[in-house]
């Protein structure tokens, strides 16, 4: 194996790790929402959008999208409103306690990942997100173009 491929190998097993203890950490630690719900009213904080405009952003497909959007309804996390440019359509809006639901939640998250990294120097901090952002920005162009985006 070249030097490349002694590393991929070495990455596989750590991610396929990283995934097996994420999901299981999500359904022991009884979070505040559902991590879709999370990813989806984080998207709703930026602004109003439409269902089409979220399932684009979150890679899913829109009926996925709608199902998500109906139980983040229901729960009083979001409301719909008039599309501003096309009366026959609506847009999704976050509401208070979406802002207020989401803001515990990132809080949790980001005290419990201060405490994993308790013993990292800030540039390592710092190097791991540029390159966890860079990463997730791959899975992202590689889910677009097995699309055929």
């Amino acid at each position: 194996m070249n030097a490349r491929t002694d590393a991929v190998a070495r990455l596989e097993p750590e991610l396929a790790s990283l995934v097996r203890r994420l999901e299981m950490t999500s359904r022991r630690r009884g979070y505040p929402m559902e991590r879709a719900h999370y990813l989806l009213l984080s998207l709703l904080l930026d602004g109003e959008k439409s269902s089409a405009e979220l399932a684009e952003a979150l890679g899913l497909d829109h009926s996925t999208v709608v199902r998500q959007v109906a139980a983040v309804e229901e729960r009083g996390y979001a409301t719909r409103v008039p599309h501003p440019r096309d009366g026959r359509s609506m847009l999704l809006r976050a509401t208070p306690e979406a802002a207020a639901a989401v803001a515990a939640m990132r809080r949790t998250r980001c005290e419990r990942l201060d405490r994993l990294l308790a013993d990292w120097p800030e540039a390592e901090r710092e190097q791991f997100g540029a390159l966890l952002a860079r990463f997730n920005a791959a899975l992202v162009r590689a889910e677009r173009e097995e699309a055929g985006r």
